[in-house]
C-alpha cells in the first residue's frame, strides 16, 4: 500500500459507523470490569463463592487483561486488526456465556479468566482501529471523545446494570454479553475493512513475548493480590522482585530484536509516556472509588444492589452531556487545560470522601461527589488517549494502544491493592479499640480515600510537565507499509500534516 495514495485517500465514510462498533465493544469491556462490585452476596449464596474467590471474580479478569494487553496489541499489528478484534471478541463472548452456565467457583473463575484474556486482544486492537480510521487530528479528537466517555459510562453503568440485574437473576449480567457480542461482530464484519499485513512478516520476537508478558502478569499479580496476603508476604514481594526481573530481560532482549514486540523508541515519545501515566493516575484514582464507595452504600446506608448502582447515576449522565463538549474544546484549549481541570475536579470530590459522615443522605452528600467524579473522569479519560496516541504510525498503532490499554489496567489494580490494604489495617485497628463495625468501616474508607492524594498530585506534575501546550498535530507518515490491501478499505495510513498544521506536538 502506497503510502502517498494513503495520505491523499478521502476519509472512510464508514468511519462514524466503525466508531460505534468498537465504542461498543469498549463499553461491554468496561462495563464487565465493574459489574461484578455489587453481585457480591448473592455470588456467595448462589454457587457458594468464599470471600477470597469473590476478590478474584474481579482480580483474575484484571489480571490476565492486564498481563496480555501488550502481546494482544502487537498481535494486531502484526497478524492484523480485524482478525484480533474478532477472535477476542469471539472469545470475550464465549467466556461471557460460560460465565452465565458457571455453578461453581472454578468454572466462574475459569470463565472469567477467558474474558480477561479476550478482552487483551479486543480492547488493544479496538483502539488501534480508531487511530487507523480517523488520521485526521480534529476528528480523531472527537472520536476520542466518545471513547473516552464509553469508558467511564460503561464503568458506571455496570454498577447499575449489576444492581438492577442482581435483583432479578446474576447470571444475566454475563449472559447480556452474549447478544450484543453477536451485533458488534455482525457490525465489525460489515463495516471494518482494515488492509491485511501482507508481504514478509517480521520475525516472531518469542522471547520478548514470554518475558513481557510473564512481567506483566506477575506484576499484577503481585499488586492485586497483596491486598489478600499483604505487601511484606512471600507471595507479593517474590511476584514484584520477579516481574521486576523479567521486565529487565524484556528491555535487553528489545535492544537487540530485528522486530522487537514493542520498539523501545515509543518509550523515548514524550506523548507516549504522559499518556500512559495518564492513564495509569486517572484509573488508580477511579477503580478504588468504584470498587470501595459501594461497601459504605450497602454494608452502612442499607442500601440495595439497585440502589447502589442508581447512586452512580450522575457520573454517566455527566460523561454523557460532557464528553461532546470535551471532545469539542480540546481542539481549541489543547488536552493539558482539561485534564488538570479534571484532576482538580477529582479532588474536590476525594477530599469529600475523606470526610465521609457515618451517615448521609442522598443530596447533601453522595449527589456532589458523584458528580464531581463525572466531571472529573471526563477531563481526565478524553485527553489522555489524544495525547498517548498523537504520535502513533501505522505500524505502532495497535502496539501504542496496548501501551495505554496497559497503563489503565495496571493502574486499576494498584490503586485497588493500595486502598485495599489501607482500609483493612483502618478497619483492624479501629476494631481493637472497640469502635463498632459502621464507625471502624467509614474510618477505614476515609484513610483508603485520603491515599488517592498521592496519585492526584502526581496527576498534576503530569499535566504541567508532561502534557505540552498547542494543537494536537496528526502523526508522522511512515516511509513504508508493511500492509497491502484485501478489501476497499479505510485509508490505512495517517494523513501528512497540512502546511497550516501546528508544527510543535501536545506531547
Amino acid at each position: 500500500m502506497n503510502t502517498d495514495s494513503a495520505a491523499t485517500a478521502p476519509p472512510d465514510p464508514r468511519r462514524w459507523w466503525v466508531l460505534g462498533v468498537i465504542s461498543l465493544a469498549q463499553f461491554v469491556i468496561a462495563i464487565d470490569s465493574s459489574v461484578v462490585n455489587v453481585m457480591g452476596p448473592r455470588l456467595k449464596e448462589a454457587i457458594g463463592l468464599s470471600t477470597t474467590g469473590l476478590q478474584w471474580v474481579m482480580n483474575i479478569y484484571v489480571l490476565l487483561f492486564g498481563g496480555l494487553l501488550l502481546l494482544g496489541g502487537r498481535l494486531a499489528d502484526v497478524v492484523g486488526r480485524r482478525v484480533v478484534f474478532m477472535a477476542g471478541l469471539t472469545l470475550f463472548t464465549l467466556a461471557s456465556l460460560g460465565a452465565g452456565l458457571a455453578d461453581s467457583e472454578s468454572a466462574l473463575l475459569t470463565a472469567r479468566a477467558l474474558q480477561g484474556i479476550g478482552a487483551a486482544a479486543l480492547s488493544p486492537a479496538s483502539l488501534s482501529i480508531l487511530v487507523t480510521v480517523f488520521p485526521d487530528p480534529k476528528e480523531r479528537a472527537k472520536a476520542f471523545g466518545v471513547w473516552g466517555a464509553v469508558i467511564g459510562i460503561g464503568a458506571s453503568i455496570g454498577t447499575i446494570l449489576g444492581g438492577a440485574i442482581v435483583n432479578a437473576d446474576w447470571r444475566w449480567a454475563f449472559w447480556i454479553n452474549v447478544p450484543v457480542g453477536l451485533l458488534i461482530g455482525a457490525g465489525a464484519l460489515a463495516l471494518i475493512k482494515l488492509p491485511r499485513p501482507g508481504g514478509n512478516r517480521p520475525p516472531k520476537d518469542l522471547a520478548g513475548a514470554v518475558t513481557a508478558t510473564g512481567g506483566l502478569l506477575l506484576l499484577v499479580y503481585g499488586i492485586v493480590t497483596s491486598s489478600d496476603h499483604g505487601w511484606g508476604d512471600w507471595r507479593t514481594y517474590g511476584s514484584l522482585v520477579v516481574a521486576v526481573a523479567l521486565l529487565v530481560a524484556f528491555v535487553l532482549v528489545e535492544q537487540r530484536s530485528a522486530a522487537p514486540l514493542v520498539p523501545l523508541r515509543l518509550f523515548r515519545s514524550r506523548s507516549v509516556v504522559a499518556g500512559s501515566l495518564g492513564e495509569f493516575l486517572t484509573a488508580a484514582m477511579m477503580m478504588p472509588i468504584f470498587f470501595l464507595l459501594p461497601l459504605w452504600m450497602q454494608g452502612v446506608l442499607d442500601y440495595s444492589p439497585l440502589q447502589t448502582g442508581l447512586a452512580y447515576l450522575p457520573v454517566s449522565i455527566a460523561l454523557m452531556t460532557l464528553a461532546p463538549v470535551a471532545s469539542q474544546m480540546i481542539g481549541k484549549t489543547g488536552p493539558r487545560s482539561m485534564y488538570l481541570l479534571g484532576t482538580v475536579a477529582l479532588a474536590g470530590c476525594v477530599f469529600m470522601l475523606t470526610r465521609m459522615p457515618v451517615h448521609s443522605g442522598y443530596w447533601s452528600f453522595l449527589l456532589p461527589v458523584t458528580a464531581l467524579f463525572g466531571v472529573g473522569l471526563v477531563c481526565c479519560l478524553i485527553p489522555t488517549p489524544v495525547v498517548g496516541t498523537s504520535e502513533a504510525t501505522d505500524e505502532d498503532a495497535g502496539t501504542t494502544s496496548a501501551l495505554l490499554n496497559a497503563s489503565t489496567q495496571i493502574g486499576a489494580a494498584f490503586g485497588i491493592a493500595i486502598a485495599v490494604t489501607v482500609l483493612n489495617n483502618r478497619v483492624a485497628s479501629q476494631a481493637a479499640e472497640g469502635a463498632s463495625p459502621n464507625v471502624a468501616l467509614v474510618h477505614g474508607l476515609q484513610s483508603a480515600f485520603l491515599v488517592l492524594f498521592v496519585f492526584l498530585a502526581l496527576s498534576v506534575l503530569n499535566g504541567l510537565f508532561g502534557f505540552r501546550r498547542g494543537v494536537i498535530a496528526p502523526p508522522a507518515e511512515s516511509t513504508e507499509s508493511p500492509a497491502t490491501p484485501d478489501a476497499p478499505a479505510a485509508p490505512e495510513a495517517p494523513a501528512a500534516p497540512s502546511a497550516t498544521a501546528t508544527p510543535e506536538r501536545v506531547g
